[in-house]
């Protein structure tokens, strides 16, 4: 089967971000349970479920940047670019939050669609690393901190 690496990378980022993950429940389908006024709270830590939200939507637009080729692009970590400052006010506010990780999903999803198995060896623009290391770690990226959003959602009671 050709493409072979790149059609599993596809499919692990669909069945993560909104399918059935082995793991249990996907990005979406816990992000859509939660209840927007739970959001900003910050039971552990100084993180909140926004801003976990946002954080996830910075490093997802890091890798859409270097899949189009920006070599400059860059995310200094734990500054504003790496965790923004999210707070969110009202309902709309929320879904709109979650319509932008939506948007780099679709994205995603269309760039890698036109890549091929070669591409994956290919060297990240600005980075020592290739595609194949940038695509896994996207995946791992949102599934570490979908955990920190469940478990915070678990403590606000929602």
């Amino acid at each position: 089967m050709p493409n072979k690496q790149i059609n599993a990378i596809i499919s692990n980022l669909q069945d993560v971000f909104e399918g059935e993950p082995w793991y249990g429940t996907s990005v979406m389908q816990k992000l859509e349970t939660i209840d927007w006024q739970i959001v900003n709270e910050k039971k552990y830590g100084t993180k909140s479920i926004a801003v976990l939200l946002g954080h996830m939507i910075s490093w997802r637009v890091f890798v859409l940047k270097k899949l189009q080729g920006d070599e400059a692009f860059t995310i200094e970590i734990d500054n504003h670019s790496d965790w923004p400052n999210i707070h969110i006010a009202t309902a709309n506010e929320w879904g709109e939050l979650l319509e932008e990780l939506r948007a780099t999903q679709r994205i995603l999803l269309a760039l890698l669609v036109e890549q091929t198995d070669a591409f994956l060896e290919q060297k990240i623009p600005g980075k020592n690393d290739n595609f194949r290391f940038l695509m896994e770690g996207i995946i791992q990226h949102d599934v570490y901190h979908l955990g920190q959003i469940a478990l915070l959602n678990s403590m606000l009671g929602s």
